[in-house]
């Protein structure tokens, strides 16, 4: 698996291909020399050879013209003498081709030398033969004798040719022997190139397949990369486009003309045929934009109107930026979104948010009619009903002393509603500026306003440590307001309240908003009391505006309060939570960020 991921690999390959090729070359460059040792060998052989061939024609010419002198001594015919100058010519002609083959070897040209000095000798001797067997009263001793002579030193002079024959002959032998070893591995050589040279065609070739099918894999991805991109144009609702400022081409994605409301490729890209589609008031504009672009090379984004075939408008946004393509031009590309739905949307938004508005100064309306106008004639009824219980109540019927009871007891509690929803409508609208609060301090406060209350249910409250925040101090006073009252309205019977107020730990595995919140992040306040509690399942219903749990008539409230004391928290950015449990209690913990 491993060499499958080294062969396939092109940079491991070209150093494979690289290193054979190298050793290609070097055998090639011994093969090479081996040729040239064996060319020199070669001529080696024939230079010796022919060495060889010219001394025996050298020494064919003596006993010729040897032969021929015995002969005319013998007989006295001419005959024998008339070739006998053509034949010493035919000697120096040898003697000039030996010593072109014996030039570039000083001993032997000293050989050939020595050689010539004896056939010079030889030949004079020759000629006193022939002078002594020419005259007219030749003595025939001394004319023996001379022969005698003329054969020695004939003899001597052929030893020492035959030496010289014999050493170029010894000579070949070593040529031909280290021709015949060049020529081996002149052979193995040439097998080794052949086999390499084959071996890297093999390799190459296969390699070549293996590149070809991933190329073939890679032209298969693009081409599916290429359509899944034309679809995600499709269904992103884009399309993009490109100019090459060099070329001044246009180049503009199949979707592009779709959101034009045509087929693919219906016109040939080009700025006026793009500009007749776009809006006559937005048409200048764009192009004045784009031109200017063209010349500054600064990204544009721009957003107009096309008109359709069929005369619907479709709002575009059109985003380029420059860059350099592969061969340094420079070229501008970008795309085109319908933003159509989304500017409808975002126009249907403007409305609904001036609607919004409109209902918000309503609400604002009522708010003032709750606080003020409503309260007023609320006042009255609760002040008549006051002056009738010291002064009339009497003179009522014990059927109309319980009516006269229900009366206030109605009013109370819309008192009670009132104040409420002008308390929840603030922390909608009221000033959200932060201070730096001691909370301590704040709650000591709100203890000691709700004192009457506090004694009245004879309850405990311990307040201890608490962190120094930025918050909007007045609804932080508020949520402690309605919590602690929350405590002291729903204590149990016959058991003293007991309230705990104090800064908490947060568990290493809570979470809000799916992330991990630590002590580093957060505050944690925590409420805790004795009261008649609930089930844990209702702890998000009683954060619901106007949402109570059945706990009879004797507890009395509007459903606000927590509301409230949720959407305070939720003004800090923050979270509150409760754990509770029936006749033991309940512990709500505010988490308060530390960077508001």
């Amino acid at each position: 698996m491993k060499l499958i991921k080294l062969y396939k690999n092109s940079q491991v390959f070209k150093i494979a291909l690289g290193i054979a090729i190298a050793v290609v070359v070097y055998i090639a460059s011994v093969f090479y020399t081996q040729m040239r040792s064996l060319d020199s060998s070669v001529n080696l052989i024939a230079n010796a050879t022919e060495t060889q061939l010219e001394l025996e024609k050298v020494l064919s010419v003596i006993s010729i013209y040897e032969a021929n002198l015995r002969s005319y001594i013998i007989t006295k015919d001419e005959s024998y003498l008339e070739n006998r100058f053509l034949r010493k010519g035919e000697i120096e002609s040898n003697f000039k081709r030996i010593n072109k083959l014996v030039v570039n070897n000083p001993a032997r040209v000293k050989d050939v030398k020595r050689l010539k000095e004896l056939i010079d000798f030889r030949f004079a001797l020759f000629r006193e033969t022939l002078l002594l067997a020419k005259s007219s009263n030749p003595d025939s001793k001394v004319l023996n004798a001379k022969l005698q002579e003329s054969n020695n030193f004939t003899e001597s002079m052929k030893n020492f040719v035959y030496k010289t024959i014999n050493a170029e002959g010894d000579k070949v032998k070593i040529h031909n022997d280290n021709h015949q070893f060049e020529l081996q591995d002149s052979i193995i050589s040439a097998f080794l190139l052949v086999i390499l040279s084959l071996l890297i065609l093999l390799l190459s070739f296969n390699k070549m397949n293996v590149d070809i099918y991933e190329l073939k894999k890679t032209n298969d991805e693009l081409q599916f990369l290429n359509r899944s991109f034309n679809e995600a144009e499709k269904i992103a609702g884009f399309g993009h486009w490109k100019i090459n400022l060099e070329r001044n081409t246009y180049t503009l994605s199949d979707n592009f003309f779709r959101l034009l409301g045509l087929e693919p490729q219906s016109f040939t890209p080009s700025l006026e045929n793009i500009s007749k589609y776009i809006h006559p008031e937005d048409v200048d504009y764009v192009t004045q934009m784009h031109l200017d672009s063209l010349k500054t090379y600064k990204p544009t984004s721009l957003m107009f109107r096309f008109v359709l075939p069929n005369g619907d408008l479709r709002y575009v946004m059109s985003v380029g930026s420059f860059t350099k393509n592969g061969k340094g031009e420079m070229v501008k590309t970008g795309v085109n979104y319908d933003m159509t739905d989304q500017f409808k949307k975002t126009i249907e938004l403007e409305e609904n948010n001036k609607e919004l508005k409109n209902i918000n100064e309503e609400l604002e309306s009522f708010n003032n009619i709750v606080s003020h106008d409503l309260q007023e004639p609320l006042h009255k009824i609760q002040m008549f009903i006051s002056r009738i219980e010291s002064k009339e109540l009497g003179a009522i019927s014990d059927q109309g002393k319980v009516y006269f009871s229900k009366i206030r007891t109605s009013a109370n509690k819309m008192q009670t509603l009132l104040i409420d929803l002008v308390n929840y409508s603030r922390t909608i609208k009221g000033d959200k500026v932060f201070e730096e609060t001691n909370l301590k301090e704040l709650v000591l406060q709100v203890v000691d306003d709700l004192s009457s209350d506090i004694e009245d249910k004879k309850a405990e409250i311990n307040v201890e440590n608490l962190p120094t925040v930025k918050v909007i101090s007045f609804q932080m006073e508020q949520l402690f307001i309605n919590l602690i009252s929350n405590s002291l309205k729903y204590s149990q019977e016959d058991v003293a309240p007991i309230i705990s107020i104090f800064s908490g730990e947060i568990d290493e595995n809570e979470v809000y908003n799916n992330e991990i919140i630590t002590n580093e992040d957060y505050y944690k306040i925590v409420i805790k009391d004795n009261g008649i509690g609930f089930k844990q399942e209702y702890a998000e219903k009683i954060f619901i505006l106007f949402q109570r749990l059945e706990t009879g008539s004797k507890y009395s409230g509007t459903g606000l309060g927590l509301a409230i004391c949720k959407r305070i928290v939720e003004n800090h950015d923050g979270f509150i939570k409760v754990v509770s449990e029936p006749n033991v209690g309940s512990e709500f913990s505010i988490f308060i960020p530390k960077k508001v």
